[in-house]
């Protein structure tokens, strides 16, 4: 596990301090580095890094380092059938539909959103579901295992500077360093974007002959996106185009905390691309010199 990364008078990172499978330190020098440990331990590896060049975390000059944390707006809709349909015999999501994933504020909010197909096992459904609370509205849900139909919100939440990850005022880990503290709360866009959302699910399933449709809360997180926000210009985030941050020239940021907005989709691909990107850009600098 990386503990700090490290830098020399210059301010040039020159490598990693990491702790081993028996708990000992040891260094890894590098004539660059890329933080990929998303959007609560990249940021938490930046501040944890703080020196007396860099008092508020590395690459932090703008105050933006693990500011705008987004997750997605998310909720489930889920439908009862009066004949068993076996939803979990597929893929866990076998189906995407965009009708609603495009930019239309006559509906009342900003952005879009999918439903996606959802297939869940028996433990997930049961610490998630949510059909009106406990008692008999649960349980009948949950007998109806094999009768149920799901689908999934996946919409962008605006990103917002005070969803932050910090640096826990108290609590370490194994190792002595301050675990990463997560703040997040809905914007009103997501709150209506949500509500949109279940209210089209449920007609989908009803259209199709469902018996009963409820919704189920947002999960704790999901694609955790932002922290570490590419910028133009450096006062404004953390990175540039290429994911290298500006006040560091070897230090890059290679996963989904450089998004500025989640949008409407699954980030992984959108992650892979940045980073082949980046690491192109990467092996283009150090044949030149520049790194």
């Amino acid at each position: 596990m990386v503990l700090m990364i490290e830098h020399d008078d210059s301010g040039k990172v020159t490598g990693v301090v990491y702790a081993d499978k028996d708990g000992n330190q040891q260094r890894q020098k590098a004539r660059a580095v890329c933080v990929a440990g998303n959007s609560i331990e990249s940021p938490r590896i930046l501040l944890n890094s703080a020196s007396s060049m860099f008092p508020d975390g590395l690459a932090n000059s703008s105050g933006q380092v693990g500011r705008n944390y987004m997750r997605h707006t998310t909720g489930s809709v889920y439908a009862v059938f009066d004949k068993p349909v076996h939803f979990y015999r597929g893929t866990i999501m076998a189906g995407i539909m965009q009708d609603e994933a495009h930019h239309d504020p006559s509906r009342g909010f900003v952005g879009g959103y999918e439903l996606e197909t959802l297939s869940l096992g028996l433990p997930f459904m049961a610490a998630f579901l949510d059909p009106g609370g406990w008692g008999r509205s649960f349980t009948s849900a949950l007998d109806k295992y094999d009768h149920l139909a799901g689908m999934w919100v996946v919409g962008e939440d605006m990103p917002q500077e005070k969803n932050r990850i910090t640096l826990h005022a108290e609590l370490k880990d194994a190792h002595g360093l301050p675990v990463p503290d997560v703040y997040f709360d809905d914007h009103p866009n997501d709150v209506a974007m949500r509500n949109h959302a279940y209210k089209q699910g449920a007609a989908m399933y009803e259209a199709v002959g469902a018996i009963r449709t409820f919704p189920t809360p947002p999960y704790p997180s999901t694609h955790n996106l932002g922290t570490n926000r590419m910028s133009e210009k450096a006062a404004d985030g953390v990175v540039n185009k290429w994911g290298q941050t500006h006040d560091i020239p070897n230090l890059f940021v290679s996963d989904g905390s450089q998004f500025t907005t989640g949008a409407t989709e699954n980030p992984t691909l959108t992650i892979v691309s940045l980073a082949i990107r980046q690491a192109d850009y990467i092996a283009e600098q150090l044949g030149s010199g520049t790194l």
